[in-house]
């Protein structure tokens, strides 16, 4: 009786398995280097990472900027290439490669703080939150996470050269918050909770002094105080909208208005 034929299938898969692996002592796993890099300055590797990088082929290019960055880790080209992978992932841009990117860039940040390029790693951290963000009518939290981020880069590099960047998306979320509470306040108009919209009004024009649509909010806040009874305020944010924003929609409608609160 040939007893090989009555080992279990799974017992005889493990010993052909096993087999090789004694053949072959306790040998080294052989690494494989793709022989493209090998037979290549890193400077000119990592300029092939740079033309795949132009091509949109992010993931291409990783292997290249991997390579350059692992095998070189304190040179400077190795540093760059590292700011490089994290690019890479940015641009990608799906929800899974934009969270990759913010830990390769608080990467970059944490190894190479006094890097001349450690403000731009900064405002990348930002601009993946910046991403992130709802819409207005949404829930705020990545608006507020942002906000943060970007005046965490501000507050580091004043006098960054990309501080004038930052300093516009900063406003740019700045006026999505605001956007958020207008939502808000419009709510409660459409309900006649005029106090309710009322608060929400008089906060967004005291914490939000550069929003885009403050015509807008001056407007439905003396929409508020003349329904509230409120004539004579009402006027004069009326009145306001009419000097500040000549040319809005809102000029003419508050002009309409106006009539009806004297």
């Amino acid at each position: 009786m040939n007893r090989t034929k009555t080992l279990p299938v799974a017992l005889l898969a493990l010993f052909a398995l096993t087999v090789p692996a004694c053949h072959h002592g306790n040998r080294q796993p052989v690494m494989r280097v793709n022989p493209e890099f090998v037979s290549l300055s890193k400077e000119q590797v990592f300029q092939r990472g740079e033309e795949w990088f132009a091509k949109r082929k992010y993931p291409k290019a990783r292997t290249y900027y991997q390579h350059i960055y692992e095998t070189y880790p304190n040179d400077p080209l190795g540093r760059r290439a590292l700011l490089r992978v994290a690019d890479t992932y940015y641009m990608q841009g799906d929800p899974v490669n934009l969270v990759e990117s913010q830990y390769k860039y608080r990467d970059f940040i944490n190894r190479y703080p006094s890097s001349d390029r450690a403000d731009y790693a900064m405002l990348q951290i930002a601009m993946v939150s910046f991403k992130q963000m709802e819409r207005p009518d949404r829930d705020p939290a990545k608006m507020h996470e942002a906000l943060e981020k970007f005046d965490d880069m501000i507050r580091a590099y004043p006098k960054s050269p990309l501080r004038g960047e930052a300093d516009a998306r900063r406003q740019d979320v700045l006026n999505r918050l605001a956007k958020h509470e207008h939502i808000i306040a419009q709510y409660y108009m459409k309900r006649h909770s005029w106090n309710a919209a009322l608060l929400r009004l008089n906060g967004l024009i005291d914490q939000y002094g550069q929003y885009n649509e403050r015509d807008a909010a001056f407007y439905d806040l003396a929409t508020c105080l003349q329904h509230m009874g409120r004539k004579g305020e009402a006027r004069l944010y009326y009145e306001r909208v009419i000097s500040e924003f000549p040319k809005s929609q809102y000029a003419s409608r508050a002009r309409k208005s106006l009539a009806s609160t004297s």
